[in-house]
């Protein structure tokens, strides 16, 4: 009765992981910047250090995957489609969709802010 639900949820939730990390330059400008705590840098530090963007991101991935292999298990006829699993694929797609839309927004912000960006970190030249 709800196998679309499921093929849908199945179908949506790789593109999600493709548009939060892999179809931008997001681990490449990561990579590169320095973001020191705001306990080391009180003026100009981060909220969003490298270790909990880290942990942020295989934290998402692992339910985004999660929530994939429901997805399939119940296509497969392994799991039963009843309520709770019908809410728990909705909940995995409402976290992947969450946090791409909070990626977007910082980006956005960030890109159009009035504040010139800072040059990139980069190997040093010649």
């Amino acid at each position: 009765m709800h196998d679309n639900l499921y093929s849908t949820v199945a179908q949506v939730l790789p593109v999600l992981l493709l548009a939060m990390m892999w179809d931008s330059t997001y681990l490449i400008r990561l990579r590169h910047q320095h973001r020191p705590s705001r306990r080391h840098d009180p003026v100009d530090g981060f909220r969003w250090t490298k270790p909990r963007v880290r942990v942020y991101v295989l934290t998402i991935t692992c339910v985004v995957m999660a929530d994939l292999l429901l997805s399939i298990a119940v296509l497969a006829g392994i799991v039963p489609d009843v309520l709770g699993v019908r809410i728990a694929s909705v909940a995995g797609v409402v976290v992947g969709l969450g946090s791409l839309l909070v990626r977007v927004w910082f980006d956005v912000l960030e890109a159009t802010g009035t504040t010139p960006p800072a040059p990139p970190a980069g190997p040093p030249g010649p």
